[in-house]
């Protein structure tokens, strides 16, 4: 089997991987000027390649990444087509061709910027109530604030629901000390991104001063090669990873792997691509990521290009079984140019 041409569908953003088999690969989110990028710098190494040689591949972006300075995460698109397209090969889910663990994920519900504590209440009760199994604010009302937050919202949720914070590295390490300390006493399960992820002294230094773990490296650019450092250093208790952000499957299994070497997590954020297909597989494959995230239940998103959009039931996503990522186009809306 060999790659014979690449094609893009817009508005939908769609990229095509095709072979001189009736075997394609697909992967969503490749808008126009992504899509220029690949075509400029991918055409010539993907055209008469194997798509099985995944891994060489894989290199092959990484050399491009820096030759052609291509923008963050464009690499990555091309890496999820390719596993889609070695699924279908092999009559197989993602998640079962990388090594499948599970097929039921649990869901936390990843919140949204609120101007008041009770905005923030509210949002964690409706996140229990519809069955998530944790609740996760994006809380900017600044240490003190967050501080209030955190009280108020386990008052209101009691003891058994899991609660964690994203900081989206708004903090100075003393304001992330002093608040550490108080989600450190309300029993949250995380807490994120509380400095900028190139602070690895800072990390460490609060990774070693509280007993709350510490979850960084979203936002890392390297690879793998760069959360190898974090880590080494003992300065994440959990390390994050995505597509896009992370370069695609081929990096966040790397940085899963290289994590459960150091017996830290890895927990895939739900920002990426391709409408969650991507994170359920690769989360699927993982033993050591506990929740896949979303928004709120019901469909992730897709229609009306995709016809089997992934569902949040009763706070739980079930990995698609279809070969590849398992995702179902609807080729008229697609070809029509629907937005």
């Amino acid at each position: 089997m060999k790659i014979t041409d690449l094609r893009f569908h817009q508005p939908a953003g769609l990229l095509r991987i095709v072979t001189d088999s009736e075997l394609e690969g697909w992967c969503f989110g490749v808008g126009a000027d992504t899509a220029h990028a690949i075509e400029a710098a991918f055409r010539e190494v993907l055209v008469g390649a194997d798509p099985l040689d995944r891994e060489r591949l894989w290199h092959e972006g990484m050399r491009l990444d820096r030759y052609k300075y291509l923008a963050h995460g464009v690499r990555g698109l091309v890496d999820v087509a390719l596993w889609d397209l070695c699924g279908k090969a092999a009559e197989l889910p993602v998640y079962r061709l990388i090594g499948g663990y599970r097929d039921h994920l649990p869901c936390y519900m990843s919140g949204h910027h609120h101007d008041t504590t009770e905005a923030y209440v509210e949002e964690a009760l409706r996140a229990r109530d519809q069955g998530f199994a944790g609740y996760k604010d994006h809380c900017h009302l600044g240490a003190d604030g967050m501080a209030g937050v955190a009280r108020a919202c386990r008052e209101a949720v009691g003891e058994d629901f899991h609660l964690m914070h994203d900081a989206v590295a708004q903090y100075i390490l003393v304001d992330a000390l002093r608040l550490g300390r108080v989600l450190d006493e309300t029993g949250y399960y995380w807490f994120e991104e509380p400095l900028k992820d190139c602070d690895i002294m800072g990390l460490k230094q609060l990774c070693d001063a509280l007993d709350l773990p510490i979850a960084a490296t979203e936002y890392l650019p390297g690879t793998a090669h760069a959360t190898s450092q974090v880590l080494a250093q003992g300065a994440a208790d959990i390390v994050r990873a995505s597509v896009p952000w992370r370069g695609g499957i081929t990096d966040m299994l790397k940085i899963a792997r290289l994590a459960e070497s150091f017996d830290v997590a890895c927990e895939i954020t739900s920002v990426g691509t391709s409408f969650g297909f991507v994170h359920a597989h690769v989360i699927g494959a993982l033993r050591n990521c506990t929740f896949f995230e979303g928004w709120k239940p019901g469909s992730l998103g897709g229609e009306p290009y995709l016809t089997n959009p992934i569902h949040i039931v009763d706070g739980h996503v079930e990995v698609p079984q279809g070969p590849g990522l398992g995702m179902q186009l609807n080729w008229a809306a697609i070809e029509a140019g629907v937005s």
